[in-house]
């Protein structure tokens, strides 16, 4: 191995490390056997197995992107540990400016990370509501995700994920918000647990003003479970170089339409190890809890939060189950749908992720302070009784 072959190596270690991403030693090929590796290129999607590391520094110059982008847009990054599980949990805080401005909590979904919520967290940081007040955005990585320190054998139960939730936002609210409002934002599994979070009323905070779910659909994601063991065997086990396996998402499965942002969250998904990225989250280990996920998460996102404003973001036009159809029409819950568009799937936050924070930032405004909205946007003041009942 050349000098300059080592110092590259050398390189890509530091910035994997600064990253969460973790690596072995340079000793480590010398563990893992020839079968080993030549079942993991088996594995790999053959439009990619030409893609090697040899290019490393393209691994390098996508690694310093995360870093930089991930510290300016979270000023704050944390640890919070749990010693009831164990478990060291990987927070991102970005404050808001202003007085009482409000701050989005956000959740990713299975096998993702709270890198998804980069490009909105840029978007909503760049968006004021009254009184020029910039949102705070505060989001974490769930048990066996991201950065966050888990064991072995995992438990992803919705009760157990609802806990850690719960846990980890206690800590953050005790730490550092006072009169903030809070608005509680899901993508998919996160949806569920925030929803469950209110159902079990043990979030310390009566400031919570809202909930909104990002592509969930109860009826749906169940339908989507029984297609997730191939969707799982499909994947890759591993990759060769972290383009190639944001290139696998972009055009092999079209799971992202925005390069910019999945350059962002991808490798936030992967460890590498010897030659290969592999993923930080093994899917097959979560499947006997799916069952657990989804259960009456229409009628208990109806429900939950007598005095919490609701609102589902959907890609695209989904059929609604029972629940959410008398919801609807009973004024439970605003539904926003974004369809007609070829370029937004699942991940719509980072698809598009300035229509998303445009949405949110209204739903901040009409139920932040109703009153306030009715009279300087809509230029009328309520009669009954000068209160608007959310």
């Amino acid at each position: 191995m050349s000098d300059l072959h080592k110092l590259f190596l050398k390189r890509i270690k530091e910035r994997e490390n600064s990253s969460g991403l973790n690596t072995l030693s340079e000793d480590a090929d010398s563990d893992i056997e020839e079968s080993y590796h030549s079942e993991q290129m088996n594995n790999i999607s053959p439009l990619y197995r030409t893609r090697n590391l040899g290019d490393d520094k393209a691994n390098i110059e996508i690694l310093e992107h995360l870093e930089s982008e991930k510290n300016r847009l979270f000023p704050i990054q944390e640890k919070c540990y749990d010693p009831d599980s164990n478990i060291s949990f990987q927070t991102y805080f970005s404050p808001p400016q202003g007085n009482n401005a409000p701050i989005f909590i956000l959740h990713h979904g299975a096998g993702s990370s709270s890198m998804t919520f980069c490009k909105l967290t840029e978007a909503l940081t760049k968006s004021n509501t009254a009184g020029n007040k910039v949102p705070g955005v505060f989001t974490f990585d769930a048990r066996g995700h991201g950065n966050t320190e888990s064991d072995k054998n995992i438990n992803y139960s919705l009760s157990v994920l609802t806990r850690d939730c719960q846990f980890v936002l206690n800590s953050f609210l005790q730490k550092h918000v006072s009169d903030s409002s809070l608005f509680l934002v899901g993508h998919s599994l996160g949806g569920a647990v925030f929803t469950n979070c209110l159902v079990e009323q043990k979030v310390n905070s009566k400031n919570i003003r809202g909930l909104v779910m990002l592509d969930i659909v109860e009826e749906t994601a169940v339908r989507a479970l029984n297609s997730m063991p191939a969707f799982i065997n499909k994947r890759p086990a591993s990759f060769l170089s972290l383009q190639a396996c944001i290139d696998w998402h972009i055009k092999e499965m079209h799971l992202l339409h925005n390069e910019e942002s999945a350059k962002l969250s991808i490798p936030d998904l992967l460890n590498r190890k010897s030659s290969h990225y592999y993923w930080k989250t093994d899917l097959k280990e979560t499947s006997p809890y799916w069952p657990s996920w989804f259960t009456k998460l229409s009628e208990n996102f109806i429900s939950c939060g007598s005095n919490v404003a609701k609102m589902l973001i959907l890609s695209g036009h989904e059929t609604l189950d029972t629940n959410l159809i008398v919801g609807q029409m009973q004024g439970k819950y605003q539904l926003v749908v974004f369809n007609n568009n070829p370029k937004v799937g699942h991940f719509l936050h980072e698809d598009i992720s300035s229509q998303i924070a445009i949405t949110l930032m209204d739903f901040v405004r009409r139920n932040d302070n109703p009153e306030d909205y009715m009279k300087n946007e809509l230029g009328f003041i309520p009669k009954w009784g000068g209160k608007i009942n959310r």
